[in-house]
């Protein structure tokens, strides 16, 4: 019923008749020979931009460039915002250790914390020269003084925790397996290998696609495929630099909560940061298809107005179901953004309706023989 209905929407809008594809018309062996033929091609391109990846990664590393490459430039964008928002777990517990340590150092020195340890060091005598006027040494060939530090224990850990972010000496997140690493990689290069070819992907698929559309549908495809990649842009940045630290930073808060040290592994934080960004730009195409289906004559401004409820618990649903964490900033950071353009996609569609006879007009009466 839903196939006649749109046939007939179709051959409305252009009036066509039904012999239309009589010139393009294929068995359903050709047709699985042409999907096989144009697969065939998609993953020549796919392996090319591969190859081409693994050579610039290759060079910027031995050139010293780390911006020069395809994957493991990346790598380093997808691993930032856990590294940012790990860092700063880190730093924030460091300064509530120096709070309790000069609290205890005031109210209770006898405390574990300020417990204190001595360190034997070496002094340049240029320092004590400084501070005493007048030293003289009996041998003047000595350059430095032994004398004895009194540091408290917890003071050199703070010390050697900040020197080792600073340096970037530790990282925050690690591998458990042998091969985690190669295989982390490999999965970032076929992303970019994926994102540098979807040009050439798109086109193929858009062959295959496209014989089978009225001359219409292809001129919708047209105008709004522009629009859905700059959605879909769209909401990998949005996910990326906006949604990726708060929720990062929204799980982290359970770790300072329950007072554990959150040890990240590389390829778990992987699968997390490579789905995110794709569920919000595919969600971002939401007004996109509400216009396409309106344009086409399926549903119409009233129908999406009229299910607004329908389309909230949807929403909410697919949002909790779609977003790999299981906390809430999450999931409110996907369903909000999508509603916002579900109701932006009912003014669309109230702004540029569809064809007339498309929509709301009389059904079509049908021969019957006799």
């Amino acid at each position: 019923m839903f196939a006649n209905l749109l046939a007939k929407k179709r051959r409305a809008s252009g009036d066509y008749d039904e012999d239309f594809f009589k010139e393009s018309r294929m068995s359903f062996g050709d047709h699985l020979e042409e999907l096989r033929w144009r697969m065939w091609r998609a993953i020549k391109g796919l392996a090319l931009c591969l190859v081409i990846g693994f050579i610039l990664d290759g060079i910027g590393d031995q050139a010293g460039l780390p911006w020069l490459g395809v994957g493991k430039p990346m790598l380093k964008v997808i691993t930032e915002p856990v590294e940012t928002q790990v860092k700063k777990f880190y730093d924030e517990r460091n300064q509530e250790t120096k709070v309790k340590l000069d609290l205890a150092r005031r109210e209770n020195p006898e405390a574990a914390i300020a417990r204190t340890s001595t360190m034997p060091v070496k002094v340049p005598v240029s320092a004590f020269q400084k501070t005493f006027r007048g030293l003289e040494l009996q041998d003047p060939n000595v350059t430095e003084i032994d004398v004895e530090l009194s540091v408290t224990r917890v003071d050199l850990d703070i010390i050697a925790k900040d020197g080792s972010r600073d340096a970037n000496t530790n990282r925050t997140l690690t591998g458990l397996g042998v091969m985690e690493a190669f295989m982390v990689y490999i999965k970032v290069s076929l992303l970019c290998g994926v994102v540098l070819a979807c040009p050439w992907l798109f086109a193929q698929m858009w062959a295959f696609i496209g014989a089978g559309l009225y001359p219409h549908e292809k001129k919708l495809v047209h105008y709004y495929l522009p629009f859905s990649v700059f959605l879909f842009m769209g909401g990998c940045i949005l996910c990326q630099f906006v949604v990726m630290p708060s929720a990062v930073s929204a799980m982290l808060k359970f770790y300072k909560w329950i007072d554990i040290d959150p040890d990240l592994r590389l390829n778990e934080w992987l699968g997390f940061a490579l789905v995110m960004p794709l569920v919000f730009g595919l969600s971002f195409q939401t007004p996109l298809v509400m216009l396409f289906l309106n344009r086409i004559g399926l549903f119409g401004w009233e129908i999406y107005l009229a299910k607004w409820r329908y389309a909230i618990f949807i929403m909410a649903a697919a949002s909790a179901l779609l977003t790999p964490s299981t906390d809430v900033v999450s999931m409110l950071w996907l369903f909000v953004p999508t509603f916002g353009l579900y109701m932006f996609g009912v003014w669309l569609c109230y702004i540029l309706p569809p064809p007339q006879g498309l929509l709301g007009g009389a059904p079509e009466e049908e021969e019957v023989g006799v």
